[in-house]
């Protein structure tokens, strides 16, 4: 099995071979097709990732959500905690590059859930997370930059059962992503030329 370390090597190769437009136009595509998914109509608190200029744009999904009245919830560092938490976003909010050049909200509004401690988002109250990664593969696998932080996201909000689709170019996708026990499969991913349900195991064209 080719281990993570190897996958991340590959897509830094053909990352660095895309054009802006390539991943422009790639983003176009992917983003249309999300908004046509059930899970996205159905959502009104979505977490959604800034992309860096190498990743799968999500500039059109946030405008959507803001024109449709959904809530957006973007990761931003939190430095005292040393981790990703979610930051409530809002279509005038600045926003800057943080930890990692990440881009994230320069003045995050940090969520509070009722009754408890504030530095966590209540999972529950996601309904659909959209998510970045450097590979993926058919069956919901996901390789990420190796930190873990993703993942911990994800782990609570999954646990909740949000709806959790990956962005990927199609260059991004391989035959098998290895996984472990702390690895959390995503329920789809997109991809400008296809969408994948790992739950079926049902490719159907974008």
């Amino acid at each position: 099995m080719t281990s993570k370390d190897a996958i991340r090597n590959l897509m830094r190769t053909q990352r660095d071979a895309l054009t802006p437009l390539r991943i422009r136009q790639a983003s176009a595509r992917i983003q249309r097709t999300v908004m046509k998914l059930p899970e996205w109509a159905a959502a009104r608190r979505v977490c959604m990732y800034l992309a860096l200029p190498t990743e799968a744009q999500t500039w059109a999904l946030l405008t959507a959500c803001w024109k449709t009245g959904k809530q957006v919830w973007v990761p931003a560092y939190r430095k005292t905690a040393r981790r990703y938490d979610l930051a409530r976003l809002r279509p005038d909010d600045p926003v800057q590059a943080g930890h990692w050049a990440v881009p994230e909200p320069t003045r995050p509004h940090w969520a509070i859930p009722n009754g408890m401690t504030p530095n966590r988002v209540m999972p529950a109250r996601v309904d659909l997370v959209v998510t970045p990664g450097v590979a993926f593969d058919r069956s919901g696998g996901r390789v990420g930059h190796g930190l873990g932080h993703y993942d911990r996201l994800l782990a609570g909000m999954a646990r909740h059962q949000a709806f959790k689709v990956g962005l990927a170019l199609e260059c991004q996708m391989v035959e098998r992503v290895p996984m472990n026990a702390r690895d959390i499969r995503l329920d789809a991913v997109v991809t400008e030329r296809a969408v994948y349900r790992w739950q079926k195991h049902v490719e159907r064209k974008a």
